[in-house]
């Protein structure tokens, strides 16, 4: 009978870094837990110095470390992590992120208090390691709540009156590995699996975040953090899992006015679009991409909360497919601009450009080879003859009419 209460599982991969400062930081915070805590490190095969860093660690924690003999993917590593747990409760914890021990402690005595509950979720903050400054809970619920095993409806009111993506837990050893939850494309798991968990037993929804989120380590260190990259393109992922979850509580019975919460889920989703929008934006993402994803929100009836944005959006979509796009697709040697454009401009156009790109002012000069961006008139001379010489000529409200 193992005499551990709670397994902290870390599946790792190439962070020899960030594992390093993960696992001194988990070594301070040992004398506060009451009872003996086990550190799991599922190693999936780094060539980096991971190794070396989890040795250094041995003695200092209670450390077990798996090392996968190839890459194994990481949702397989995180199931390796977190089946191998011997404690009576299991915590997984991303290499580069931090636990609150206080929050935990207490996430721990509601179990404790609540055999019957087979998992606790609760919103996560996030942290600035190099300022120490934190931000707000991903998500707020006034008071903790306990969702009774086989309440889907009950499950689906709180998941949308606090849109809550039940991401962050601390689970059952023996529910996990009767259950083994596993991700799939079509669904969001944040919303699947709490449906697997409340078939098995009561649900517990901490309002006391016990997990931070690191947005930054080290001085000069800006990086893409993989949730991110998630939101970006997941927004289908995610109306999935709420129609997985709608299904299960309307095939359970007991869901009321089920028009006010679809139109709750539809809000969850749009509000996961624009913050996709906003990131793409700030990371330049896919113009054309980002294009798209602003009029999927148009098309929702939402024209309203992309203010002055859409100008900007539709304006770099149409300057991605004519520098880019376009001279690919149709292996183009060169991007003619005809019209009036002034030197900054050209400058810009030629930053982004996939082919050469050349001002023209004669129509001898224009090749058959030429994708044509005309900044004047249609009816101008040179534009005719590109339109009869050149791959493609598009004159700017042509572009601007494809992206409206």
């Amino acid at each position: 009978m193992t005499d551990i209460k709670l397994s902290i599982c870390v599946p790792t991969f190439n962070r020899a870094r960030y594992l390093e400062s993960l696992l001194q930081s988990l070594q301070q915070q040992m004398g506060l837990f009451p009872w003996p805590v086990e550190v799991i490190v599922s190693d999936n095969a780094s060539d980096d110095e991971t190794p070396e860093v989890i040795k250094s660690m041995q003695g200092h924690l209670r450390l077990r470390c798996l090392t996968q003999s190839e890459n194994i993917g990481a949702l397989r590593n995180i199931q390796k992590a977190m089946r191998a747990a011997t404690g009576e409760y299991a915590v997984y914890l991303a290499d580069d992120d931090r636990l609150v021990p206080e929050a935990l402690i207490r996430a721990v005595a509601q179990l404790d208090a609540m055999p019957s509950a087979v998992t606790l979720y609760a919103p996560w903050n996030s942290v600035d390691l190099v300022t120490g400054d934190e931000g707000g809970p991903f998500y707020c619920q006034p008071k903790t709540m306990c969702i009774a095993k086989g309440d889907y409806a009950g499950l689906l009111r709180h998941v949308l009156d606090h849109s809550v993506f039940a991401e962050i837990s601390i689970v059952r050893v023996s529910a996990l590995r009767h259950l083994t939850p596993v991700a799939n494309d079509i669904a969001f798991w944040a919303f699947t699996v709490p449906c697997e968990y409340l078939g098995f037993g009561d649900v517990i929804f901490s309002h006391e975040p016990f997990y931070l989120s690191v947005g930054r380590h080290f001085v000069g260190e800006y990086r893409a953090r993989l949730g991110h990259d998630e939101v970006k393109i997941g927004w289908d992922k995610y109306r999935g899992g709420l129609e997985h979850l709608f299904g299960m509580a309307l095939q359970q019975g007991g869901v009321e006015n089920s028009q006010n919460l679809r139109l709750k889920a539809e809000n969850i989703i749009t509000n996961r679009m624009l913050v996709a929008l906003r990131l793409r934006m700030n990371q330049g993402a896919d113009p054309i991409e980002t294009y798209a994803l602003a009029a999927r929100v148009r098309g929702q009836g939402q024209a309203g909360l992309l203010a002055d944005r859409m100008d900007q959006i539709r304006l770099a979509a149409a300057l991605q497919y004519i520098c880019v796009l376009l001279p690919d697709v149709l292996q183009a040697e060169g991007v003619a601009v005809i019209g009036s454009c002034p030197p900054a401009t050209m400058e810009a156009l030629a930053g982004i450009a996939s082919a050469p790109l050349r001002e023209v002012r004669d129509a001898e000069d224009i090749r058959a080879s030429d994708i044509v961006f005309n900044l004047g008139d249609a009816g101008d001379p040179l534009h005719v003859a590109a339109a009869q010489t050149a791959l493609v000529a598009l004159t700017e409200g042509d572009l601007m009419r494809k992206f409206a």
